[in-house]
């Protein structure tokens, strides 16, 4: 039986055009690892927006319990960087995609949460299979990004599934269906619920 993995991404925002998240979650989708499932949900780029259309996705999947949960965001460099941490306090001045920035909506939503997945293992995965730079961080970027990986560790911690976010790198420097093969090694590392 296929193990489900619900994963999220985004779409463009202020800065990024093209956003290679989208197009990476759904070619794993299309063509996920062996013995796996992926379901993948576009989320708004937004700091009030993300959290619930997460809760909204786990609930559309709640009859059939998904065995990990996982974020992919853009970043600036072009690195594969796998998240180690979430903070619940953001003061970044950076708006969103509706205008707003943390500093503005005074943004804490409770304490920091760490992920408890192997992230040594998956980077080891992401090199083995031909990626040119990983990085294993304890700064998610203050972003949605950040706030988006809070939402799925606090649910992950609520349904105790493996719960990553990975940074991958912007369309410019590397396109996206070269990062798939990349990603989708990585995920066959993951450890399923």
């Amino acid at each position: 039986m296929e193990r489900l993995i619900l994963l999220t991404a985004f779409g463009p925002f202020p800065g990024v055009e093209r956003n290679p998240s989208r197009e990476v979650a759904a070619a794993l989708e299309r063509e996920p690892p062996p013995g796996v499932r992926i379901l993948f949900r576009e989320l708004p780029v937004t700091f009030l927006g993300a959290p619930p259309a997460i809760d909204a996705f786990l609930a559309e999947h709640k009859r059939e319990r998904p065995a990990a949960l996982v974020g992919i965001g853009v970043q600036r460099r072009a690195t594969f960087r796998l998240e180690r941490r979430a903070r619940g306090r953001y003061d970044s001045e950076r708006p969103d995609n509706d205008g707003l920035a943390p500093v503005q909506l005074g943004l804490d939503v409770g304490a920091e949460l760490s992920t408890r997945v192997d992230l040594e293992r998956l980077a080891e995965g992401l090199r083995r299979a031909g990626a040119p730079a990983v990085e294993i961080s304890t700064d998610a970027g203050g972003y949605v990004c950040e706030r988006t990986y809070h939402q799925l560790l606090l649910r992950g911690e609520e349904l105790d599934l493996p719960t990553l976010f990975l940074h991958i790198p912007p369309a410019t420097a590397m396109e996206p269906a070269e990062q798939v093969p990349f990603v989708r090694a990585m995920l066959e590392l993951l450890p399923l619920k």
